[in-house]
């Protein structure tokens, strides 16, 4: 799993902070659940549900280390935390202590999603709960397969041999038999067909950028940003138009 740098995805999350934060805002607690974070990033909205839980608690994880860093130093912690810790979702480090289990546009970089979710459930508390964002596949191209066409070609081919895709994008009903096998009851999915504008496409540029780090992470400094640039030219015709970026965003609530 890539390794993102935090301060990079602070500077160009606000398409992630605010898919997240219209969830957010149905997100319903009693204030004293023991909460926990998967993929919690630079720690924004770890911090934004630990503001929700006075006699609760929450723990925010992240494969990355630089992620990870980035959220300890985002602020102070209150008694309901958080507290950030460096873990991979395939194997979390923790028994049955949590109420709830929220991961927000995370889980699609995780192509062993079964393990993931096995282990959301291994460590929810009977009756837990569980709220999953992520894109999920459609009939349209993604941002994430333009980028492995682009690796693909002869320009690029010779840096990504036996390159496999670093993500994985479910079918919705597929995910659902998926969760189900894992131990996991799926009471609510909803599928959104989502876009952002981002402005420009220097701006969409640049949110790539921090965002493919799996792809540009095999290359040269020197060939990431033409890499990035034939991305975000092979993905325009997909948009429709310069700057804007599409996407389908699945949601959804799960019951141990």
């Amino acid at each position: 799993m890539a390794d993102w740098s935090g301060r990079d995805y602070s500077r160009v999350s606000s398409l992630q902070r605010s898919v997240a934060a219209e969830t957010l805002a149905e997100l319903v607690v009693d204030g004293g659940e023991w909460v926990l974070d998967i993929g919690c990033g630079d720690g924004f909205l770890t911090h934004e549900i630990a503001a929700r839980l006075p006699h609760g608690f929450i723990v925010g994880v992240d494969a990355s280390p630089r992620m990870v860093a980035t959220a300890g130093h985002s602020g102070a912690s209150a008694p309901a935390g958080p507290v950030f810790a460096c873990a991979d979702a395939r194997r979390l480090p923790f028994g049955r202590s949590f109420d709830m289990v929220v991961s927000f546009n995370a889980l699609h970089w995780v192509v062993q999603l079964g393990e993931a979710l096995t282990g959301i459930a291994a460590v929810l508390r009977p009756q837990g709960r569980a709220l999953i964002q992520m894109v999920c596949g459609g009939t349209r191209p993604s941002i994430e397969s333009t980028a492995m066409a682009v690796a693909a070609g002869e320009r690029w081919a010779h840096y990504f041999a036996e390159f496999p895709a670093p993500f994985l994008h479910p079918d919705p009903g597929a995910l659902r038999e998926l969760a189900q096998s894992c131990g996991l009851r799926v009471e609510v999915m909803t599928v959104r067909d989502r876009e952002w504008d981002f402005g420009s496409v220097e701006q969409f540029t640049a949110w790539s950028a921090v965002g493919c780090t799996a792809w540009t992470d095999r290359l040269p400094e020197t060939e990431r940003a033409a890499f990035i640039d034939d991305m975000v030219a092979a993905y325009q015709p997909v948009a429709g138009r310069p700057g804007l970026f599409r996407f389908m965003q699945l949601r959804a609530e799960l019951r141990a």
